[in-house]
């Protein structure tokens, strides 16, 4: 067991000042800090809907870096009842078709051999595999994220992937989740676009969520309240991270921290800017 360090009393020091349990702004993508916001609960239940229809064939879920995509990605995966549908996630999708399939082949079935097979070999692999798993009863819910990194021509042969069907029922849903320029790269293959049944942009926090986001994430780790962060804090962190989560959390966790070391019981608005004047300063330095 590693000796407890001076950052360690550090973290430790700061969660009793402000009665929490655990630090409620990292960046990771555990699914108890979800905030189902309106924009991003609109955008699981349009999911949800998408794969209970098993007849879709194709999603698309957009936002900007930051907005919560791969969060609420994990968050539908989790929703999603595993006794009628097996979901298989590709956390980095921007390789070529034949590559991506292999790793969803050795995913499929841990015991499949490949030797160099080429990509219509491996599609009709996975094809196999797709029907062994809609003979146990459950759709296949395929997740590739980060796909504005694909290639025009690996996106094109997606189209293999959606072709694959039984008694007149799609055997997989297939969603693509990426930045925003991945909606660009969709509109310019017909052959994929027309495939597409549901599109969603994620859009930033609104100034009325900050408050709720905060506290939510204030309550879940630990917080018996939420209400750290004064009203004009949180609009304070609006404005400076034009409400997207992964800058809210960076600016919070930040003005948290400044309020500490001042001993405050509170995070008001002139913690939130001195953090935000410092990060422009350093910004600003030459490189």
């Amino acid at each position: 067991m590693r000796a407890a360090g001076f950052d360690d009393f550090l973290i430790m020091d700061l969660l009793r000042h402000w009665n929490l349990r655990e630090r409620p702004f990292e960046a990771t993508w555990d699914t108890r800090f979800f905030y189902a916001g309106p924009d991003h609960e609109e955008a699981l239940s349009r999911l949800l809907y998408l794969v209970s229809e098993t007849t879709m064939n194709l999603g698309l879920l957009t936002g900007e870096i930051g907005s919560g995509k791969t969060l609420t990605r994990a968050v539908f995966a989790g929703r999603i009842d595993a006794t009628r549908f097996h979901v298989l996630t590709v956390e980095n999708s921007g390789f070529q078709l034949d590559e991506l399939l292999g790793s969803i082949l050795r995913r499929l079935d841990p015991q499949i051999h490949m030797n160099g097979e080429g990509k219509l070999a491996r599609c009709e692999i996975f094809e196999q595999l797709v029907r062994k798993v809609n003979a146990g009863g459950r759709h296949l819910v395929l997740l590739l994220d980060e796909a504005q990194d694909m290639t025009p021509e690996t996106i094109h042969e997606l189209r293999w992937l959606t072709n694959f069907n039984g008694g007149g029922a799609s055997l997989l849903t297939l969603i693509l989740i990426g930045q925003p320029e991945l909606r660009k790269m969709i509109l310019g293959d017909a052959a994929i676009n027309q495939r597409v049944s549901l599109r969603f942009h994620l859009k930033p926090l609104r100034a009325d969520d900050m408050e709720n986001y905060l506290r939510h994430r204030l309550r879940t780790a630990g917080h018996a309240t939420g209400n750290l962060f004064s009203p004009t804090a949180a609009l304070e962190i609006f404005h400076a991270t034009h409400g997207i989560p992964r800058e809210v959390n960076r600016l919070a966790k930040l003005a948290l921290e400044h309020a500490w070391v001042g001993d405050a019981a509170k995070v008001e608005a002139a913690a939130v800017t001195a953090v935000v004047r410092d990060l422009e300063r350093h910004q600003l330095l030459p490189a």
